[in-house]
């Protein structure tokens, strides 16, 4: 998975997860999960922990935000994995840092967002760390895409190729993310077009943000998030279904 569908990701799946009524969410206490430095380091907080279904593997994933830069961030995690073996090692931009190793029996993946420089460059700098646990097997299967797409509504852009699939059942979440051999202008019209269409109302204002757009049909959410990929008329589309709870 290239950088752009992580981050297209991991800022989808945080601002879907921040409206679940029914997830675990702890903003208010110090993270009491995963490895030592997730439960020790002060001013640190779970902001969800949840089981997770990437592709046909299960995992475990814990979201956990500070108000430290994402540097300060990747220094504490290598020092905290420092005994661990390492599987992909430590790398890190200007907005992202991660990392892959064997903890235990266990394959962590470490996924850092600095959101603020991805989404808000003058705001004050935060972030966001996704800690994805699973089983060796969990992790393999994982890694294979799905055979086939899981969401229909809306059907798939045509001719787009699924690449990753993620459900989280106590967020009531589903996330899709294809490959589509077209202008991202083309696709994002397909999806607008379709949803409307089908009686979903837009929930932010179009030409608000180029690439996200936010739709609303009863209790189901819906995230469109179209980025160029490569070069050409190439496009990544991230889709993402969540179900709120309304009483």
């Amino acid at each position: 998975m290239n950088t752009k569908k992580i981050i297209a990701m991991i800022i989808l799946t945080a601002m879907i997860l921040a409206l679940s009524a029914g997830a675990k969410v702890f903003w208010a206490r110090p993270a009491a999960r995963g490895h030592a430095v997730l439960e020790t380091t002060l001013d640190w907080k779970t902001i969800y922990t949840s089981s997770v279904r990437i592709n046909d593997g299960q995992g475990n994933l814990t979201i956990t935000g500070c108000n430290e830069t994402l540097g300060t961030v990747m220094t504490k995690l290598r020092q905290a994995y420092a005994s661990c073996k390492t599987l992909s090692a430590f790398r890190q931009n200007e907005t992202l840092g991660w990392a892959r190793m064997r903890e235990g029996g266990a394959i962590v993946t470490l996924l850092a967002l600095a959101p603020n420089l991805a989404l808000a460059p003058n705001a004050p700098e935060q972030t966001v760390l996704f800690v994805l646990t699973q089983a060796p097997g969990d992790f393999d299967k994982s890694r294979l895409p799905p055979s086939a797409p899981r969401l229909r509504d809306p059907l798939p852009y045509p001719g787009s190729r699924v690449q990753t699939y993620l459900t989280s059942e106590e967020s009531r979440m589903q996330l899709e993310i294809y490959a589509a051999a077209a202008m991202p202008e083309a696709v994002q019209q397909y999806y607008a077009s379709t949803l409307l269409g089908q009686a979903w109302t837009r929930l932010d204002s179009a030409g608000a943000c180029a690439s996200l757009a936010m739709y609303q049909k009863g209790p189901a959410l819906c995230a469109v998030l179209v980025l160029p990929s490569g070069t050409g008329a190439e496009s990544t589309i991230t889709v993402l279904h969540k179900r709120l709870k309304m009483e």
